[in-house]
């Protein structure tokens, strides 16, 4: 209630002009933490969301995986919300992963594919954030959406 029209829009849309360069070295060493922490632990990952007995069984620590995950999640929110805004840090977390599944033939090519829309819907949408001199948040998100639309003509038919 406090806020002015400007806040509230960096807020609800995200405000990346707004960082500074330690912010942004913090967000850049946190997303690495973040890959490498997935990409380290993704086969336990899935055994645990599958089966947790069957991880148990498996010799894997499940509880303390599960946090770790859960960590993982709430940094990657914070600092989608930081970048991307409130209104757009949902459809960055399901739009690539929506669009991979059409895709992928496996959970591994799943994740690679849904990593690569992520990366090239920011870059693509910031590209042409600069160049229309508008908000990146909504463009990174518009390109993402397009993306899952051209991800549906490439499904497989049943």
């Amino acid at each position: 209630m406090m806020a002015s029209g400007d806040e509230l829009l960096d807020v609800l849309l995200g405000s990346p002009v707004a960082l500074g360069l330690l912010e942004t070295a913090g967000g850049i060493v946190a997303a690495a933490c973040i890959i490498a922490f997935v990409i380290t632990h993704k086969e336990r990952l899935v055994v645990s969301l599958v089966s947790a007995d069957l991880a148990r069984t498996s010799g894997i620590p499940v509880e303390p995986l599960e946090l770790a995950f859960l960590l993982a999640f709430a940094l990657t929110v914070g600092l989608g919300l930081r970048y991307l805004g409130v209104l757009l840090m949902g459809s960055l977390i399901i739009i690539p992963a929506a669009s991979a599944k059409y895709i992928a033939r496996s959970l591994d090519g799943m994740l690679r594919i849904s990593v690569a829309l992520a990366i090239g819907s920011t870059l693509l949408g910031e590209v042409l954030a600069s160049r229309l001199h508008r908000p990146s948040g909504p463009l990174i998100i518009a390109v993402a959406a397009s993306l899952f639309f051209a991800s549906l003509l490439l499904r497989p038919r049943r």
